[in-house]
């Protein structure tokens, strides 16, 4: 029986092509600025659905919740993970701050118009609720659709738990964010050939100067991502009395297949089983909020995010302050709800956030070949942020089982110096 070849993945060919675009771009310089306009059609291409998109898989996030989800420990459980997440971007934001991944390339500076304006605090929170939906998916007002699609999936899961489940509008939504997935999907086919022409145009305007905040980017993501988990190990730690070395150890296996697949879904069966039988959750806790976890927690993609945006405008030489900040900060938050499971899941997510803080959209392909690595810091954070969420969660309702955890000993095991 004659094996069937395996096609090089998409992740590859990405990486590939920004190779190629970056040695191209040296060599030819200022005339690759000519075939810029293939990059453009790309992200127009993968642009044009992302609103809808977004807004479909809230609507479903949200409306699938039902009476138990949204009671009791449900409820707890989503308090921790819209807290956690917003804790991430934070710490994302500050590291990205204080270490300046993207500042010092002066040729950047003139490469975007941008209007710095002073945006008060309450002119930041006013501007998340827009008066039109429709003006406001017109005008590209991300954070508006996504605070209407909460409302609307809030209102289609009351719906459901009133009509024997079933609602028209949810269906409908359901149903065309897959649609617009496939199309999404079908567009990152041609991902190399945009990522090579961006990339191209981008080196030949800048210089090799443009790679040098792509290292620290992923340092800074690294340090975010461990401090994340230090404060997570540290409250688990405290709340359940567990060891927070064989929290570790426990929970390895997990965060391996994370690390190795990037993806949440692949992981989840092994997470699953992990948090009940290893860890001691509550068995009805975690298969509650392992489920929600999914589309609802994403510290690691908050992380991204954040520090995504500010690193693009740092390059380009775009400064927010005050209110600035915290729309940046809100609309990480409110992204992370909203990941793409597509190849090229970090790309798709760039193109959400980067047109809306008024930043050009080649500065996007520079950060196109790191699918694995951000995506490997992203997905493990995210995975192991459900199973702290679990105990967190079970250790409140007095429902956590520690005789577990301890392999059925009663007492901690001694660890050895």
């Amino acid at each position: 029986m004659v094996e069937k070849k395996k096609g090089v993945s998409s992740t590859t060919l990405i990486v590939i092509s920004m190779v190629l675009g970056v040695v191209v771009g040296f060599i030819v310089g200022e005339p690759m600025n000519n075939v810029k306009f293939i990059g453009d059609i790309f992200f127009h291409l993968v642009q044009m659905g992302i609103i809808p998109f977004v807004m479909c898989t809230i609507i479903e996030a949200v409306g699938a919740l039902d009476a138990k989800a949204l009671s009791g420990y449900g409820l707890k459980g989503i308090g921790w993970f819209a807290a956690s997440s917003l804790l991430a971007a934070g710490i994302g934001l500050v590291l990205t701050i204080l270490i300046q991944p993207g500042a010092g390339i002066e040729a950047a500076t003139a490469s975007v118009d941008y209007q710095s304006s002073s945006v008060t605090f309450q002119d930041t929170i006013s501007g998340f609720f827009g008066s039109n939906i429709v003006s406001s998916m017109s005008n590209g007002s991300m954070v508006q659709c996504i605070v209407f699609a909460i409302a609307l999936g809030l209102a289609c899961s009351a719906w459901r738990r009133t009509h024997d489940n079933q609602c028209l509008v949810y269906d409908v939504c359901s149903q065309l964010s897959k649609l617009i997935l496939n199309i999404i999907r079908a567009v990152m086919k041609i991902a190399p050939i945009g990522i090579f022409c961006y990339v191209s145009a981008m080196i030949g305007s800048l210089g090799l100067a443009v790679l040098i905040p792509v290292a620290m980017y992923l340092v800074v993501m690294a340090i975010a991502v461990a401090i994340m988990f230090a404060i997570w190990i540290t409250l688990v730690a405290v709340r359940c009395k567990y060891n927070p070395i064989r929290i570790i150890q426990r929970m390895w296996p997990m965060s391996a297949l994370a690390l190795g697949t990037i993806s949440s879904a692949v992981t989840l069966p092994t997470a699953l089983e992990d948090t009940k039988s290893k860890l001691g959750a509550d068995p009805e806790i975690a298969d509650l909020l392992m489920a929600l976890g999914m589309p609802l927690n994403s510290n690691g993609a908050a992380i991204h995010l954040a520090v995504t945006a500010l690193t693009i405008a740092q390059i380009y030489g775009v400064t927010f302050s005050g209110g600035q900040l915290v729309y940046v900060w809100i609309v990480s938050f409110l992204l992370s709800l909203a990941n793409a499971v597509s190849p090229g899941a970090s790309l798709v997510s760039m193109t959400m956030i980067v047109p809306q803080l008024g930043l050009p959209m080649e500065s996007i392909a520079i950060f196109a070949g790191l699918e694995y690595p951000t995506g490997a810091l992203r997905t493990i954070l995210n995975v192991d942020g459900d199973v702290y969420t679990c105990l967190m969660v079970s250790a409140s309702e007095g429902k956590l089982h520690p005789e577990i955890f301890y392999d059925k000993e009663g007492s901690e095991p001694q660890v050895e110096a």
